[in-house]
């Protein structure tokens, strides 16, 4: 008994350390964003900020294709943190974009490689670069966060100042046809490390208040990017044209009984020869005049028939046919099966049976035939 209770807790102990060793070497990771990353939960990337947006009530989603590709429409907002490799082809989709009524939301440290709007960056001196209180006309004292960029950017006649300090403007907005863009000079606000210091996310949270349908967070210029699949070649009507069309088809060929799955039909009732058998064995009866024997062949099933279902013998008279018939069927199949029973008994006595008689007799027949066959 020693022994055993022993085995055990060895057995135990062994597990336990082959667990404790597996998760000291083998210890799982979170994946590896870069910086700047809406899903990240590391201290440079943005899972704080898209909580905080959706705590607001703001729809946030992420856009990983082409910018080519943004959704038509307006009143959408598209937000760009630190984007790379922004080509200058994309900038002129972006703005073609926001042409249409949308708002893209940019935060970059320096904005010199953007066309088609009026942002111009300097920077500033070594020794002015420091923290510095920042203020703006949608600010109070105690909203103001603080700025560590040495960038700042150059006033024009259509640029909007949203926030600045004594150096120069931090953040402007510029109005293009129905939408605009606004630039944030200090993405490190929107860290998560940084969101919640110096009232960072009470600074930039006015100018994110226009009730945008969805607010699509840029993933495409960050690495993390969706493949379009073989189908998107194809114009939208292209597709839709041959998806109604293969439906069409699918239902015309139901319609015209095409079989799917397994056959249960008899062989001999689909090859050539069945069929052909059959009427050959119909047509040489039909010209020997041997309705007659046909119609016995009948009967000899039939009574087959009585005697596995009710155990009448197969020499059994009308009566007895009729007496047990009654015990089982109702009055109007009772004379239905004694007005065969006699017919077939004339029959037999009659010089002369013909194939019209045979088929009147095969009707009634088939009915109780038919009939025993359910019992």
């Amino acid at each position: 008994m020693d022994s055993l209770r022993t085995y055990r807790v060895g057995i135990a102990l062994a597990i336990l350390l082959l667990l404790v060793c597996g998760w000291l070497l083998v210890k799982p990771q979170g994946p590896d964003f870069p910086p700047y990353v809406s899903v990240s939960a590391e201290p440079d990337g943005l899972k704080a900020l898209t909580t905080l947006l959706e705590d607001k009530g703001s729809r946030v989603k992420e856009w990983k294709q082409p910018m080519r590709v943004l959704p038509t429409g307006q009143g959408q907002a598209l937000v760009m943190v630190e984007p790379q490799a922004l080509s200058t082809n994309e900038q002129t989709e972006l703005l073609e974009w926001v042409k249409q009524g949308n708002d893209v939301i940019l935060f970059a440290e320096n904005a010199d490689e953007w066309v088609g709007v009026p942002f111009s960056t300097f920077k500033m001196e070594e020794e002015n670069v420091q923290e510095r209180n920042v203020q703006g006309p949608m600010l109070d004292q105690g909203r103001s966060g603080i700025a560590r960029t040495p960038y700042r950017l150059h006033q024009a006649p259509s640029l909007e100042a949203l926030l600045y300090d004594d150096l120069g403007i931090l953040a402007g907005r510029t109005q293009i046809d129905e939408g605009s863009v606004t630039l944030f000079l200090v993405p490190e606000w929107l860290t998560n490390e940084s969101i919640l210091q110096h009232n960072h996310f009470e600074a930039i949270w006015p100018y994110f208040q226009k009730g945008w349908s969805v607010l699509w967070m840029d993933e495409y210029h960050h690495g993390l990017q969706e493949k379009p699949g073989w189908l998107a070649v194809y114009p939208g009507w292209l597709i839709v044209g041959c998806g109604q069309l293969a439906l069409t088809l699918l239902i015309w060929v139901w319609w015209k009984g095409k079989r799917f799955g397994p056959v249960y039909t008899l062989r001999e009732w689909t090859v050539r020869r069945g069929d052909e058998t059959l009427l050959a064995i119909a047509s040489w009866y039909e010209r020997r005049h041997l309705a007659l024997d046909a119609l016995l062949h009948r009967e000899t099933f039939l009574r087959q028939l009585l005697f596995d279902h009710w155990g009448v013998h197969r020499r059994a008279d009308r009566a007895e046919i009729v007496r047990l018939a009654k015990t089982k069927w109702s009055a109007t199949e009772v004379d239905k099966i004694e007005r065969l029973l006699e017919r077939i008994e004339r029959a037999k006595t009659e010089k002369r049976y013909t194939s019209k008689r045979l088929l009147e007799d095969s009707i009634l027949i088939d009915d109780i035939t038919k009939r025993l066959e359910k019992e």
